[in-house]
């Protein structure tokens, strides 16, 4: 039997066993549903951006038009790890210590952080837990080889071969720890990341249902990271693609720019029009697995009677900037590129194509799931949940964030990426880099960030800007929300 055949075989019994298994709890036990806690799937891409998002037919239309999209959603740090400590963890980068990618998960196990995450909430709840995919940089060293973190029921995760900064290609020839036991695949067309993952996936989900157990799943495939490999069945999609290039796309004047950001571009690689074309074409092609995937987990709750009472959230780690500002393709910056990203969310209360505008991040994940859950959260979580949002009618934000810290890269000691702290607001973004130089970009009348006007804010608004920048680069907790709050009255 060709594998295809036995991948749709396979999904085929799963879904007849929970279907049967519905049948054989009864109608009693069906609507006892209606009183258990909600089951959640939170899927995050790996440097995903907001262009990609209009090619994922099923994301769009099974998640996003059947619950509510987020248009303005922020990660903290736009780099992977950093990013991955904070949405698990529900804290700046600064309160993680996770500022770069190396050393990253080295840090986080080290310094004891995976004893309160999302995943050790949800488990004290009564979720069965699992992890499938991508966890931290660097994952397990230091740890030892079958290492898995505490909180996870079931795990199956990329090990890390490379050197510690070398972030990885698990696309093909790759290792996974399942369950404390390392199984090597290889280049099989089924072998192919997204799919694997895929199916681990459904199998979690598949026998908790049958268990009637609410679940928690942290679904993370590497698309479409670099090198942003399709599987086989999607090579020859979308070949006509064009980039949608903004009017920051090569900008040719970048005197404005920090010297860090101009030397950035002027030793990076040539980065053209053509180059952008063809690795949009290839990213979206990536994607296209995790959107098949997404459709499997929807038909698969729609049969077990489950998906009402399921949220599903997609999101991802980071942008991703490709020629804006003349920059060759990457993130870790703070531009509007790397650090605004999809968020959409469906599940109870949530009415269909409802729009959440209010300011919301990466910190706001762990207690947001823990608030679904019923579940309690840290004290130490710096982040807020977003929950009372999924009320289309609920207006009332006055209390709500005013501002995002934006931080990446330790500026007390040698950094291997271009380190820099700063505030986003609804209007203006604020940056101080780690030799000195400033930022300032009105998003409202320079949405695309080709005009710092740093130099030309007078002594008092600097002043106030780096007070308040201050504070919030050490805040902790409550200290952290309210220093989001404090938006100062400053001219620009």
């Amino acid at each position: 039997m060709k594998n295809t055949e036995v991948k749709k075989v396979s999904f085929t019994v799963i879904i007849l066993l929970v279907i049967a298994a519905g049948g054989f709890f009864g109608f009693r036990s069906l609507q006892s549903l209606i009183n258990t806690p909600p089951n959640i799937i939170f899927i995050l891409t790996d440097d995903l951006d907001l262009p990609l998002l209009p090619y994922m037919e099923n994301t769009n239309k099974l998640i996003g038009e059947q619950g509510a999209t987020f248009t303005n959603y922020f990660v903290t740090s736009s780099a992977c790890c950093p990013s991955r400590a904070t949405t698990i963890r529900g804290q700046y980068p600064h309160n993680t210590n996770i500022l770069e990618n190396s050393p990253g998960f080295r840090n986080f196990y080290r310094n004891n952080k995976e004893d309160e995450t999302i995943a050790v909430w949800l488990q004290r709840k009564g979720y069965r837990t699992a992890l499938t995919g991508k966890y931290l940089n660097g994952y397990p060293v230091v740890a030892g080889r079958n290492y898995v973190p505490p909180g996870w029921d079931d795990w199956h995760v990329f090990f890390h071969h490379d050197a510690e900064d070398d972030e990885g290609w698990y696309f093909y020839n790759y290792t996974l720890n399942e369950n404390g036991a390392l199984v090597d695949y290889g280049y099989a067309p089924e072998e192919y990341s997204t799919d694997v993952i895929a199916r681990k996936s459904i199998d979690f989900i598949a026998t908790s249902i049958a268990d009637r157990s609410p679940f928690f799943i942290y679904i993370a495939a590497m698309s479409p990271h670099g090198p942003s490999t399709p599987a086989p069945r999607h090579e020859n999609m979308f070949l006509d693609l064009v980039f949608p290039k903004k009017d920051s796309f090569n900008e040719e004047d970048i005197s404005d720019k920090p010297s860090l950001i101009q030397e950035q571009v002027n030793n990076g690689d040539d980065f053209d029009a053509y180059d952008a074309d063809a690795l949009f074409i290839k990213r979206v092609q990536t994607m296209q697995a995790t959107d098949e995937m997404v459709g499997e987990i929807v038909r698969m709750l729609e049969q077990s009677g489950q998906l009402d009472n399921t949220y599903i959230i997609f999101t991802s780690d980071n942008g991703f900037h490709m020629g804006e500002h003349g920059l060759s393709a990457g993130k870790m910056l703070a531009y509007e590129e790397d650090i605004h990203v999809p968020l959409l969310i469906r599940g109870p209360g949530i009415a269909p194509n409802t729009t959440v505008t209010q300011m919301t991040a990466n910190i706001d994940i762990a207690p947001s799931l823990a608030h679904m859950a019923g579940a309690k959260s840290a004290e130490f979580v710096d982040g807020r949940s977003f929950v009372r949002f999924f009320d289309a009618q609920e207006n009332d934000d006055a209390d709500w964030r005013k501002a995002l810290l934006i931080e990446t890269g330790y500026l007390d000691r040698e950094s291997r990426v271009i380190a820099y702290r700063g505030v986003r607001t609804e209007n203006y973004i604020y940056l101080e880099y780690e030799n000195g130089e400033l930022e300032f970009y009105d998003l409202i009348a320079d949405p695309y960030e080709m005009n710092n006007i740093a130099g030309k804010l007078d002594p008092a608004t600097l002043s106030t800007l780096h007070s308040w920048l201050e504070d919030l680069k050490s805040c902790q907790a409550d200290g952290c929300r309210t220093a989001e709050n404090a938006l100062p009255e400053i001219k620009y």
